[in-house]
């Protein structure tokens, strides 16, 4: 003899747990991603606010020549005149006002050399100023800027 047992009606009409299964209806999921885009957009802002307030050379093609140009006025193949800036001492007029480019002013100083620009002077300071260039390929580095909004 086998013995089997077989399902009661009261074990039919048991209910057996199940794992409850929460989702999302349509208006909570879109407010869900309504806060997502406000908050991607709130980091954008900030992240555009962290950039500089002046990127000079972007548009600008301008830096090599002006580079070129200086150069060729430290080494004397350009007709530079000398400025008296004290007894004894002169200066190239370049080193002194700078070079004007496409309405732009071009300030340069050699480093381990005596110079007259505005930098150099104290005629304006170091955060007053965009350094463009530092080119250390000749005998002494060459630094060449800008002072953005006339400030000199």
């Amino acid at each position: 003899m086998i013995q089997a047992s077989t399902p009661t009606v009261d074990g039919l009409l048991l209910e057996r747990p199940q794992a409850r299964v929460w989702r999302l209806s349509p208006r909570v999921f879109w407010s869900l991603v309504g806060v997502e885009m406000v908050i991607l957009a709130a980091a954008l802002l900030w992240a555009l606010n962290m950039l500089p307030a002046s990127t000079p050379l972007t548009a600008s093609g301008n830096i090599v020549y002006v580079q070129d140009a200086v150069w060729a006025r430290l080494m004397g193949t350009v007709n530079d005149p000398l400025i008296e800036v004290q007894p004894g001492i002169n200066v190239r007029e370049s080193n002194m006002r700078g070079l004007s480019v496409d309405g732009t002013t071009y300030f340069y100083y050699v480093e381990g050399n005596q110079n007259f620009d505005p930098l150099s002077r104290g005629a304006v300071s170091e955060n007053q100023v965009d350094v463009l260039l530092r080119d250390t390929r000749g005998p002494l580095p060459l630094v060449v800027y800008t002072i953005p909004n006339n400030q000199n």
